[in-house]
């Protein structure tokens, strides 16, 4: 998991800048909290993962409407896919600086609260939506 958080975090293949970057997050929750940081992020990571996804097919016959389709992700892909979010949200605030950034999101959403949880929300509330299509299964 901690590699693939690194290859997430580095930009133009700089992975010594994302292991610095992973390093100084974990010594600032070793500093700051009493607990085990490993559990706080498996906790994250564990909220974030999403059960459902939603995915687009396009209509060879009507006119290339597109139609979506959820369906349940695995195991591997939902770690993933929570990390890629953890990573995406991370990015977007530009006041902090990277590593206080994604320790702020971390304990946010080990604490079930934060944007990463609302969007996780939204993305089950759209699914139950796209409910209708649930039973096509060839893809």
């Amino acid at each position: 998991m901690n590699k693939k958080l690194i290859n997430l975090l580095s930009k133009n293949g700089k992975t010594t800048v994302s292991e610095k970057i992973w390093l100084k997050s974990i010594k600032l929750f070793y500093r700051s909290f009493l607990k085990n940081p490993k559990n706080i992020i498996n906790k994250a990571i564990v909220t974030i993962a999403p059960l459902l996804k939603v995915k687009q097919l396009k209509q060879k016959r009507k006119r290339s409407r597109l139609k979506e389709f959820p369906f349940i992700v695995s195991k591997k892909n939902r770690t993933s896919l929570a990390l890629k979010l953890l990573i995406n949200r991370t990015g977007k605030n530009v006041k902090m600086k990277t590593y206080k950034k994604l320790v702020n999101e971390l304990l946010t959403t080990a604490n079930n609260s934060g944007s990463l949880v609302k969007a996780r929300q939204e993305l089950y509330a759209y699914a139950f939506i796209k409910k209708k299509y649930f039973y096509y299964r060839w893809f």
